[in-house]
């Protein structure tokens, strides 16, 4: 073949590539302008909300009180995120660095808090640890004058807090420990350090960025948590949201509470990227062995009891407590079959909002990934919002917004379903990154020079090779919007309750059978999913 006809060839080729470019490329940025829009318009409602009420709406913060309920939320926030550290680090080491018999199992199952949300949590540890709870009545039958402990309050609101989150300090830093370096720590040893003195000084900074991650996660979670502060009686931020829309119908008022709370976020996450700087903290190069497991010798039965202890008081003890308040097999079954319609609920909204979740986290990880524009950072930025805004906030966010704009949304099931979407669609955008980091764009290339279109390639090549991602992500957004409390019960249309707000009532109510068995149907459902997540060590960094 003559080298003109190749060119001919070959330009014809080019025509046909841009021809077929246009549609993608006006999808690509309808879609862009499309997600900015509905991420980013809740939150631009609620500051309209506050700044077109005038200086009337700034009254709430000449009150006396909000210097102390800005303490209490981020004091709750800064000591639950230390005590999930204190609880997720040492098992962290000892189930990816040692020889602890069962670490494979042990691991799984400490992951399993994360089935557990902290109002399941709070309500379990209220029966055991309230004020007629199980410790107090047989101390009182013991002689003791009057209650020996008391769950409510701050102190209960950071031990259950911390409890139930840990696991996301024991994901990120296990999955750090399994990358390091043995290299450093052997140097390390080899200057004359001891094990100890070479963790604290070697291996602990290298985790700095792994335990940040984790610690924001945490105390981004304590700051929007709404469900076990409000059962255990602690006034913070969500909770004062939720009395003045329920209790005051006060929208202004809930909506300045509101923009303080996100800008005390986002202060936050300004603080976390601002303490990495631009240090370096990459220890592993090719050809690096794997980390060195360490023998426990005598520290075994030390070692096995700190896990057990927090397995315990995070998993063990909670689920029997709920199995005994439940009463008996048939109660359970009972709540099941009266319940139908309530588990119907959680599984379609959750199911729906997680599959739309998982396309768009798909267009946005592409874009992000392959364009690597503008589009592609704005499309992350503004994903970003919703997992960064406490679930009260953004329900009052999209009630201000569909209320004005779209009345006709308002008040029906696809408000719960937006709120999962906007709620948790980073969690969907992770997977699907996580996945396409590992695909070569080379082998796109490869079928579009063989005649293949954008979207061709895309379904043909790219996303047999990322399903594994994508589903992982579909999952986890699965698990948090079954989960998710405090915007199911802002968005939610009268009588569409869901499995948390049953739990909810039902504490409220003092109803425990009813809450302890319908807790234990909602764990049942998020603990499969978890344990398929959680499968495989590539998976186990994409919780956060």
């Amino acid at each position: 073949m003559s080298s003109d006809v190749r060119r001919i060839e070959l330009g014809g080729l080019g025509a046909l590539w841009r021809s077929r470019a246009m549609g993608p490329g006006r999808a690509a940025a309808a879609g862009t302008v499309l997600i900015i829009l509905l991420t980013a318009s809740p939150l631009a409602a609620l500051l309209l909300s506050v700044f077109t009420g005038g200086m009337k709406a700034f009254s709430i913060l000449a009150d006396s009180s909000m210097l102390w309920l800005i303490a209490r939320t981020t004091l709750l926030g800064a000591l639950a995120t230390l005590w999930a550290m204190i609880l997720g680090l040492p098992p962290a080491w000892i189930l990816t660095r040692t020889n602890l018999p069962g670490r494979r199992i042990l691991l799984a199952v400490a992951v399993l808090p994360l089935a557990i949300p902290p109002y399941i949590g709070a309500f379990t540890y209220i029966t055991l640890l309230g004020p007629v709870g199980w410790v107090n009545t047989v101390s009182q039958a013991m002689g003791a004058d009057g209650p020996v402990v008391n769950i409510y309050g701050l102190w209960g609101g950071i031990f259950v807090l911390g409890l139930f989150t840990y696991p996301y300090i024991l994901l990120m830093a296990g999955s750090a420990l399994r990358g390091s370096d043995p290299a450093l720590e052997e140097a390390a040893r080899a200057v004359g350090l001891g094990p100890i003195d070479a963790f604290r000084r070697v291996t602990l900074p290298l985790l700095r960025p792994s335990l940040l991650a984790g610690a924001l996660l945490v105390f981004l979670y304590a700051l929007s948590d709404f469900g076990a502060v409000s059962l255990l009686r602690v006034n913070t931020f969500t909770t004062e949201i939720f009395h003045q829309l329920n209790t005051r119908f006060d929208q202004r008022s809930a909506a300045v509470l509101s923009t303080i709370l996100v800008f005390i976020t986002a202060m936050v996450l300004v603080a976390q990227r601002g303490s990495l700087g631009r240090r370096g903290f990459v220890q592993r190069r090719s050809g690096v062995k794997p980390p060195t497991i360490y023998p426990l010798g005598r520290w075994k039965v030390p070692a096995l009891c700190c896990t057990y202890i927090v397995l315990g008081g995070s998993v063990f003890l909670p689920v029997a407590l709920l199995f005994y308040q439940t009463g008996s097999p048939m109660s359970l079954l009972h709540t099941l079959i009266a319940g139908q319609r309530f588990l119907w609920n959680s599984l379609w909204t959750a199911t729906v909002a997680a599959t739309v979740a998982s396309g768009l986290g798909l267009f946005v990880a592409y874009l992000a990934q392959r364009r690597q524009g503008l589009a592609g950072i704005f499309l992350t930025s503004a994903t970003q919002l919703g997992y960064a805004v406490p679930g009260t906030v953004l329900g009052l966010s999209l009630i201000l917004l569909y209320n004005a704009y779209l009345p006709w949304v308002y008040g029906t099931a696809a408000m719960v379903i937006l709120g999962y979407l906007l709620r948790f669609l980073p969690q969907a955008v992770q997977g699907s990154t996580a996945a396409l980091v590992q695909v070569d764009s080379s082998l796109e290339e490869a079928a579009r020079s063989l005649g293949r279109s954008g979207w061709q390639a895309l379904r043909e090549v790219i996303f047999p090779l990322i399903r594994p991602g994508i589903a992982a992500g579909w999952m986890l957004v699965f698990i948090s919007s079954m989960k998710e409390l405090a915007a199911t019960l802002l968005l939610r249309p009268a009588g569409f309750d869901t499995l948390p707000v049953r739990i909810w009532i039902a504490s409220i109510e003092v109803d425990y059978a009813g809450a302890a068995a319908t807790s234990l149907i909602l764990i049942a459902i998020t603990a499969v999913p978890l344990f398929l997540v959680t499968r495989r060590d590539t998976t186990l960094s994409q919780l956060d």
